[in-house]
């Protein structure tokens, strides 16, 4: 089934960030302009604090914004851009279609707890405004101010026969107070109240759940999205069934929820959702994909229109409705609204969509570019569904394109050629498909071993000791394409297999060459090894000659550098990995021990050691003169516990071992 489910719709956060609006368009500094213009804003009082203006979007977005908060008696737009929370879920407003939406305003009258909540957004044909009430969302466009105007006065909002203030300011500072900077009393108070700091002079200017929020009492829907978050799966759905039957904010995070956790009244939820919040397309989307699932496809058709008409430019609801008009059996309608979405963002299920639709139509041509364009944006996801598609098809060309994808994918094809040769000898795709043969019997794998390494895409390691693990970093190339087929490393002592390990490759169709780390396995003791690595019929043989154990390689291969008091280190890498490297180790440990011994003056240094096996003598003393065999001993230690090390040098990784806990 060609259509894309669902994104990640939950946070792991469980309060959003504010700051909606940083990054307006607009001067990018702050000029320093008088801050008089918003003084009566501080002598609302209670009354007058229900109704909220936000910022607008575009160009003069806050002065358009600030002359209707005048206006209206309302604060001033630009605390609220410092204050208005996001909803709770990952992608805030805009898994609704946006702040400057229908949605959006209805959420953030909500989330706000105002009585009213004003939006704007300038547009090329003029101004056009969201009005969230307890009544619902209204939403005009209006060529002018005035209109504008007249409008809120006929919606009760705006007093009569009064005039819309002249838009004054400076863009740029009132840009700058959104973002917090150079504050005057008001916005200082407003960023007093995000710190937890109380809310000072906002006390009575802004609603009582704004002000809650910032103090900590969150609205249900962000405890419930923190219990999710939290892990706590059946406190987080006896919360969710209860605020199903809240708001628009509390039926969403309901939803989100149960999604989230594959409960399974997510489908019920979701079409009680759009019943109760239809200014969402998230909640139509959802709807869809409860469709789609049950098998629906008029339904999910219907919900995507509805989707697609609160958010037209959907790349995402045009690809699922392109599926939805192809289950119902509209064919024509499903090609127009797969290229709307390729049109909208290029993207691999749309094309494969398209392929499939045009194949069935038996445009040879045209699926051909489709299947093309998505062969190329495929990550290595989406063919397989496209297969399945095809193979649930009966048309012959849905038979050839089923070969035409599996070739490329670097599946097997052979026998899917020759099934539409057989099966259509004198179609037209027919000498395509022979050609595709020929190329497929003269192809070939190749596996080149480029070297062995103790740690993925570091340095070459031979010759290797007992106990490492062997890394092969390898180059594949496939002619025409890759196959997919398993990487494996297989370990002979004495033509006798002591080790076998595979790793399944993942890579994205047309894919000809291919550098990878084959899987590790583990040399168990000194002696003749042979090492083989296979990738299909290709592979590479390669013989080891295994030593004993060395405590520097067994260091490096733990990502840990010994260093002296100065940060430097004892070792270079091919110090560390040569035949010398333990000796060099235990020589360079020993003489950075003694070059710190006269330092080693305070009295728990000099004290004799009360217990342990150096008893009676004291750490100056033992950093004087160190024995290789401590010194062996000390390392073997931080084998054990790589801690003991870490970004720490040796000689107080070794004081520290030596006093122990």
């Amino acid at each position: 089934m060609r259509w894309l489910s669902a994104r990640t719709l939950v946070s792991q956060h469980g309060v959003p960030k504010s700051e909606l609006w940083k990054g307006f368009s607009g001067a990018p500094t702050a000029a320093k302009a008088a801050v008089g213009c918003l003084a009566p804003f501080l002598f609302l009082g209670l009354a007058l604090a229900q109704g909220l203006v936000l910022p607008f979007e575009g160009p003069r977005g806050y002065t358009l914004a600030q002359a209707f908060a005048e206006g209206l008696k309302a604060p001033p737009p630009t605390l609220l851009a410092l204050l208005l929370p996001e909803p709770p879920w990952r992608d805030g407003y805009e898994l609704v279609g946006g702040l400057y939406s229908r949605a959006g305003a209805r959420l953030a009258r909500e989330i706000t707890g105002a009585d009213w909540v004003l939006l704007g957004r300038e547009e090329e044909r003029g101004l056009r405004l969201f009005l969230a009430g307890k009544e619902g969302v209204k939403e005009g466009l209006f060529a002018n101010l005035g209109a504008a105007w007249l409008w809120l006065q006929k919606e009760g909002l705006a007093p009569k026969f009064s005039a819309l203030p002249a838009p004054k300011g400076d863009e740029a500072r009132l840009q700058a107070l959104a973002r917090g900077e150079d504050p005057d009393p008001l916005h200082r108070s407003a960023l007093d109240l995000r710190e937890g700091r109380g809310a000072g002079l906002l006390l009575g200017l802004l609603p009582e759940r704004l002000l809650l929020f910032w103090q900590g009492r969150l609205p249900r829907a962000y405890g419930l999205l923190r219990l999710f978050a939290e892990g706590k799966r059946e406190e987080a759905l006896k919360e969710a069934e209860a605020l199903l039957s809240g708001d628009a904010l509390e039926r969403t995070a309901a939803h989100l929820v149960l999604r989230a956790l594959e409960d399974p009244r997510w489908p019920a939820s979701a079409r009680a959702l759009k019943e109760a919040f239809p200014e969402s397309p998230l909640a139509w989307e959802e709807v869809s994909f409860a469709a789609f699932q049950e098998g629906k496809g008029e339904e999910a058709k219907e919900a995507l229109l509805q989707a697609i008409r609160l958010r037209p430019d959907s790349w995402l609801y045009w690809t699922n409705l392109g599926w939805a008009l192809y289950l119902t059996g509209d064919l024509p309608r499903a090609i127009r609204a797969s290229e709307r979405a390729v049109a909208l963002n290029p993207n691999a299920t749309a094309y494969y969509n398209l392929g499939l639709f045009r194949a069935i139509y038996g445009d040879y041509l045209g699926a051909k570019a489709a299947y093309d364009r998505a062969l190329r944006l495929d990550e290595g996801e989406d063919f397989q569904e496209a297969l399945k598609d095809l193979e649930a098809r009966g048309e012959p060309l849905a038979l050839f394109f089923r070969a035409y994808v599996a070739e490329r994918a670097g599946l097997e094809a052979k026998a899917l050629y020759r099934a539409f040769l057989e099966a259509h000898p004198r179609h037209p795709a027919a000498f395509a498909a022979r050609r595709a043969l020929a190329r497929l019997e003269g192809g070939e794998l190749r596996l080149f071993l480029e070297k062995l390494t103790l740690i993925p895409g570091d340095l070459e390691a031979r010759p290797f000791r007992a106990g490492e693990a062997v890394f092969p970093e390898v180059r594949l190339e496939g002619r025409p394409y890759l196959l997919r087929a398993p990487l494996e490393s297989l370990l002979f002592r004495e033509g006798e297999e002591v080790g076998r390990a595979e790793k399944p490759l993942g890579f994205p169709p047309l894919t000809a060459g291919l550098k990878e780390v084959a899987p590790a396995l583990t040399l168990p003791e000194p002696g003749r090894y042979t090492l083989e690595v296979r990738y299909g019929e290709a592979k590479a043989l390669v013989p080891l000659e295994v030593g004993p154990p060395s405590l520097a390689r067994r260091l490096y291969a733990l990502g840990l550098t010994p260093k002296d008091l100065s940060g430097t280190p004892l070792l270079t890498p091919k110090e560390a990995l040569g035949p010398e490297g333990e000796r060099l180790l235990l020589e360079r440990t020993l003489e950075a021990l003694k070059e710190a011994a006269p330092l080693a003056t305070s009295p728990s240094l000099t004290a004799p050691l009360p217990k342990g096996p150096y008893q009676g003598k004291s750490v100056q003393e033992i950093l004087k003169n160190p024995s290789p065999d401590l010194v062996r001993a000390f390392y073997e230690h931080v084998l054990e516990n790589p801690e003991a090390l870490g970004e720490n040098d040796v000689v107080n990784g070794f004081v520290e071992w030596l006093l122990g806990p």
